[in-house]
């Protein structure tokens, strides 16, 4: 798969409770943490770039159900079969490592994985999950992991510095992030 054949989502919603503030909104380079997501897919070349959980984006149709909603809203939004999950808070996540991912997808969901750990806000989704989204969205468990159960995942192993895969959540991580640049 190319990358122009492929929607590309940023999930920015959230509350940002351990942050104590926006995290889209935070400074980061020469601009935001959502400017810097929003560029970084853009450089890709994929097809277009979705907003997902801010004022000015896509809203989540089942909202403050965590990252899945988000994923949801995303996947309805997509005019492509395959869209590109990104967290807004991994900024230093090369595009070699998304273009890998999506050079990879073939159904169902794509993802990273490095040392044991799966990275399912950094993925590759199925528009055609969106109907498996929903169905979990309307019970009490709304993890991204129940998904991850009904559905065919296939993972792209990480081998680069996994410095560039830290998210930030806190204050003490984004100085963190911050010193990383």
């Amino acid at each position: 798969m190319l990358p122009k054949e492929v929607f590309a989502a940023v999930l920015a919603g959230g509350y940002s409770k351990r942050m104590g503030a926006d995290k889209a909104a935070l400074p980061f380079g020469d601009g935001t943490l959502l400017e810097h997501q929003t560029r970084k897919l853009r450089a890709l070349g994929v097809a277009d770039v979705l907003i997902s959980g801010t004022a000015q984006g896509i809203p989540d149709v089942y909202p403050h159900r965590g990252p899945l909603s988000g994923i949801h809203a995303s996947l309805l939004a997509a005019k492509h079969d395959a869209v590109l999950i990104l967290s807004v808070d991994v900024p230093l996540v090369p595009e070699e490592t998304l273009r890998s991912l999506i050079a990879h997808h073939a159904g169902g969901v794509t993802l990273l994985e490095h040392g044991g750990k799966l990275e399912p806000l950094i993925a590759v989704y199925d528009r055609s999950l969106a109907p498996e989204c929903e169905a979990i969205l309307r019970t009490e468990h709304t993890s991204v992991r129940g998904l991850l159960d009904v559905t065919q995942v296939k993972t792209v192993a990480y081998t680069g510095d996994a410095a560039l895969l830290t998210n930030c959540n806190t204050p003490v991580e984004y100085r963190r992030l911050l010193s990383l640049l």
